[in-house]
């Protein structure tokens, strides 16, 4: 992300009329937010939110620019309504778009709607199977499973985002708290010490605030799962 961060920046510098450019710097500034790297999240806010609101007006029918800003206006604005709008006109303008698939399903399946989230992200796998990014949709299914209380899907899901992305901490808690809510706490402590090892400092109560768009159900049992497994209040 600070590659792309640093990358797309230039090249706003060059032409500040690109789109796609902005809507890739806001994106990572809601990427920033999402995984706890944001340094001064007010400033950082006002400029994602910025550069997305110009990247909408110069690309508005471009589906790459829809995508990306539906994250970030997910995540930094925190306007769900306005995200999942953005993302379902993403894939009318392109219904081929595996990732714009599962940006949709992650957003449905943080909001609650966890049938909706599972559908758009298997049929994103259909899309793309070998997507460099699939690590993301298997996440995003993991999450949909642990919003359903099928834990043990949940974990498999977990699993498989681990194996194309070691070092994904969203994946490793959601392994924890499937685990943990399978009763599995021993396995479920080990992903906690490999979260703490990367993020020494998480907490539930910092955790929560990064993710203040997550239903409270699915909230729940996230922290539940990962209170078992042993992460700190």
């Amino acid at each position: 992300y600070i590659t792309h961060y640093a990358a797309h920046y230039d090249t706003v510098e060059i032409d500040a009329t690109y789109a796609p450019a902005m809507a890739l710097a806001a994106y990572c500034y809601g990427e920033r937010r999402f995984q706890g790297w944001t340094k001064d999240i007010e400033t950082e806010t006002a400029e994602g939110l910025r550069l997305m609101s110009r990247a909408l007006e110069l690309g508005r029918y471009d589906p790459n620019v829809l995508w990306m800003s539906a994250l970030a206006t997910w995540q930094l604005g925190l306007d769900t309504k306005h995200a999942q709008e953005l993302a379902y006109r993403s894939l009318e303008a392109n219904p081929s778009s595996a990732i714009a698939m599962t940006i949709a399903g992650w957003i449905e399946a943080y909001s609650g709607n966890y049938a909706k989230g599972k559908e758009l992200l298997v049929h994103a796998q259909r899309l793309s199977p070998r997507d460099p990014r699939a690590w993301f949709t298997a996440a995003g299914l993991a999450i949909a499973n642990l919003g359903e209380a099928q834990f043990a899907d949940g974990a498999a899901w977990a699993l498989k985002a681990l194996a194309q992305n070691p070092r994904y901490t969203v994946a490793m808690r959601l392994l924890a708290a499937n685990l943990a809510n399978l009763g599995q706490v021993g396995s479920a402590g080990g992903a906690i010490t490999d979260i703490l090892r990367i993020e020494p400092d998480l907490t539930l109560q910092k955790l929560r605030k990064r993710l203040v768009y997550m239903d409270e159900s699915l909230w729940q049992k996230l922290s539940d799962g990962l209170r078992l497994a042993g992460l700190p209040d």
